[in-house]
């Protein structure tokens, strides 16, 4: 598997949560979420790329620190997205 693989997965997994009726696009590279402006529908293209250098600098993930993949979002959790998708009008 090439690296960087399973983190994008992980995360592209996350957006297609985060926003109801996002999905994969055809060329299977891109991640779609549909939206509107001012009623008229858009979609925003999303496409991941692992980076090969990094840049968060001294941050470091120590065992244990990372969230199990299939946990369910708590409900805090799920007002703090609906509330970022508001203020980004999606």
């Amino acid at each position: 598997m090439a690296r960087g693989t399973q983190s994008k997965e992980k995360i592209t997994s996350a957006i297609l949560k985060v926003f109801p009726g996002s999905f994969i696009d055809a060329d299977g590279k891109t991640i779609r979420i549909p939206t509107s402006v001012e009623g008229e529908p858009i979609e925003v293209k999303v496409a991941l790329t692992a980076a090969k250098d990094v840049l968060g600098g001294a941050v470091s993930i120590q065992p244990g620190a990372v969230q199990p993949q299939n946990r369910e979002l708590t409900q805090e959790e799920v007002e703090e997205v609906r509330k970022l998708i508001e203020e980004l009008h999606l």
